[in-house]
């Protein structure tokens, strides 16, 4: 067949090579793709989260105190979530999605269930609601936090700590929720559901929330530090 004649088409070599540089292109920008998403969700949960505790300083307001530490009531079947964000909804966020971060996958596909009891990613981590609605952590910040982050029981039973005592402040400074008078640099919550996207546990990163509506990126690693210096980890002074 003459030149002139020849079909027009990519021949079998042409088509591998454009598909190979497809692949690359892929390759190449997927990460780009997969870190705007992850920071455009972290905006996200972290506007919930200023609007949770806006609402959750009319609730003082209102009840001259903060809600309690929140807690699962009920089976696997049949229960409710209160206290905590949950006690807010919804007479003070009326929207329940407004609780829940993008990136929470506890309750994924479990939406009309989560709903129903009130479930909010911000009041702790549950591990698996299918069986289990209890919470394995609590990040609501009612009792205050101990050095891996996690609410303390009921810090009274304990030592003051010596950051504390040695200002001559008491427990009625301790930055914690079950304080209704916190100073304004107590940590409301941190979200943990963005732990998943870093490669390594030490550059884990929360999001958080202050009474006074700043937000802010913590490193995990670096508030789960005990600092010899303060008896406490910044997650118990909070000052930092």
């Amino acid at each position: 067949m003459t030149q002139s004649g020849r079909k027009s088409g990519f021949t079998l070599v042409e088509m591998l090579v454009v598909i190979a540089i497809i692949v690359t292109l892929v390759a190449i920008l997927f990460p780009v793709f997969g870190t705007a998403r992850h920071k455009a969700n972290m905006v996200k949960c972290q506007t919930k989260i200023v609007q949770l505790v806006a609402a959750l300083k009319q609730y003082r307001h209102d009840h001259q105190r903060y809600p309690p530490q929140p807690i699962y009531v009920g089976d696997a079947t049949d229960g409710i979530y209160i206290g905590g964000f949950s006690a807010l909804f919804p007479d003070y966020i009326d929207s329940w999605e407004d609780m829940v971060c993008p990136m929470d996958r506890a309750v994924d596909h479990m939406e009309d269930e989560a709903k129903k009891r009130r479930y909010c990613s911000y009041n702790g981590v549950v591990d698996d609601p299918a069986t289990d609605w209890d919470f394995a952590h609590i990040t609501y910040n009612f009792n205050g936090y101990d050095q891996t982050g996690w609410a303390l029981a009921v810090p009274e039973t304990t030592t003051l700590p010596t950051w504390l005592s040695s200002e001559g402040r008491g427990w009625k400074h301790y930055p914690r929720l079950g304080n209704r008078n916190a100073p304004d640099y107590t940590v409301v919550t941190h979200c943990t559901n963005h732990r998943e996207f870093y490669n390594k546990d030490d550059e884990w990163m929360d999001i958080a929330v202050r009474l006074n509506g700043d937000g802010a990126t913590i490193s995990v690693s670096g508030w789960s530090t005990d600092d010899t210096t303060l008896g406490a980890s910044p997650f118990e002074t909070q000052a930092n």
